[in-house]
């Protein structure tokens, strides 16, 4: 099943005049809106006018983790915040504040629809959401499934609702991230509750990772099929990247993150397919916190074959493909 058949099946050309055009205006805006890019692209001597092809972004510096995490917020925000429609704070290891506008908010609802009928779901399906309502990945998942028509549970994050629902309700597929689930897997044995009490066949993780090996684990304890969302909190979304339905690796949503892969330790970007290196993500719509050319630190390999599924959406291997590789190819 394909949510949008005009923007992932598109072709390589059409895609790339659609990036191109993306970047440019979100420069343009950065330059103009935000203080952190003023002076970084200022400093580089840049503007959207030097961005003629998409290979051109090779010429804007890298934004790191230590970038974000050493300046204000309000640095990197675009907008006064009466033009700002939801704020929430995102990630474990490495949070962020993120604000959104609503234009922000519908194009992440687009992703996560996208990801969802991509997962088989429809308006026949129950779907649990797991997990505190202030996360806004899982706002953007319960919008999406309402959109689609899917009944939602929400489970929360209390145990003594989670164990009712759970039980009470038959779930079709459980969204939340790896944390969460983790600590339903503790609660149901701490509770005596099997996985066959719970009929539950599918579970959606959204990671901050591209490999996480407990995923066995989760799919044993729960009997249920578990599938990898990645998001990344400095990003600000999930459904980035999903998996694809014939599990051909993972597609990237490129009309709304423009994806490179660079030589680790270096700044050379690999342009070959079958090489891992590690990938940089730069949003094309993002309005109240732009970002461009983060490195996410993930280790990924592109592909260039045409994926069994249909899309055209840039593929990625999945990380047993190459698990040879250092799985993070930064601190």
């Amino acid at each position: 099943m394909i949510a949008n058949p005009a923007i992932e099946q598109m072709s390589r050309e059409d895609m790339s005049e659609l990036q191109l055009k993306k970047l440019q205006k979100r420069i343009e805006w950065a330059m103009e809106k935000s203080a952190f890019y003023y002076r970084k692209f200022t400093d580089a001597g840049i503007s959207s006018k030097d961005i003629k092809s998409l290979e051109d972004i090779a010429k804007l510096p890298f934004t790191t983790l230590d970038d974000l995490q050493s300046v204000s917020i309000y640095n990197l925000l675009t907008l006064p915040l009466s033009a700002v429609l939801r704020i929430s704070r995102l990630g474990y290891n490495n949070s962020f504040i993120k604000m959104y506008t609503n234009g922000d908010l519908a194009y992440q609802i687009e992703m996560m629809t996208r990801v969802l009928v991509a997962q088989g779901l429809n308006s026949a399906a129950v779907a649990g959401l797991l997990g505190e309502a202030s996360d806004s990945r899982l706002m953007d998942v319960q919008y999406a499934l309402e959109n689609m028509g899917v009944t939602v549970v929400l489970l929360g994050n209390n145990p003594e609702n989670i164990r009712e629902l759970m039980t009470t309700c038959h779930v079709d597929v459980l969204i939340s991230d790896f944390k969460q689930v983790m600590q339903l897997v503790v609660m149901l044995q701490a509770s005596n509750i099997s996985a066959d009490d719970l009929f539950l066949p599918k579970i959606i993780c959204m990671e901050e990772g591209l490999q996480n090996p407990n995923h066995i684990y989760i799919e044993q304890r729960l009997q249920a099929e578990a599938a990898m969302v990645y998001n990344s909190p400095a990003l600000g979304c999930a459904g980035i990247i999903f998996p694809c339905q014939e599990g051909e690796g993972f597609h990237i949503q490129e009309d709304y993150f423009y994806p490179e892969v660079v030589e680790y330790g270096t700044d050379r970007v690999i342009t070959e397919p079958h090489k891992a290196g590690e990938l940089v993500l730069t949003p094309l719509a993002a309005e109240a916190m732009p970002i461009f050319r983060y490195r996410t630190g993930q280790v990924v390999m592109r592909l260039d074959e045409p994926c069994p599924c249909g899309r055209t959406l840039t593929r990625l291997a999945n990380p047993t493909e190459y698990a040879g590789v250092v799985w993070q190819a930064m601190p």
